[in-house]
C-alpha cells in the first residue's frame, strides 16, 4: 500500500476541481472504486495514471507523487 498523503493530495485536487469521484472516474474511463482506492491509499497510483490524473485536475503531476 502506498501513503496516505498521496491520497490526500490526490483528493485535494479533485475536491478543488470540483469533481467527485464518479466524475473522474468517468473521465479516466475507470471505476468509481479505484479513485476511492487511490485516495484511500489502498491502490498503487502508477506514473502513468498520476500523468492521466494530473492532466485532468490541472495540476503538476509531481504534486501527486
Amino acid at each position: 500500500m502506498q501513503s496516505n498523503r498521496i491520497g490526500n493530495l490526490l483528493a485535494g485536487a479533485r475536491f478543488k476541481a470540483n469533481l467527485t469521484q464518479a466524475q473522474l472516474a468517468t473521465k479516466l474511463g475507470i471505476r468509481q472504486n479505484m479513485i476511492s482506492d487511490y485516495e484511500r491509499g489502498k491502490r498503487r497510483l502508477s506514473p502513468s495514471m498520476a500523468k492521466r490524473i494530473a492532466e485532468i485536475l490541472h495540476v503538476k503531476v509531481d504534486r501527486l507523487s
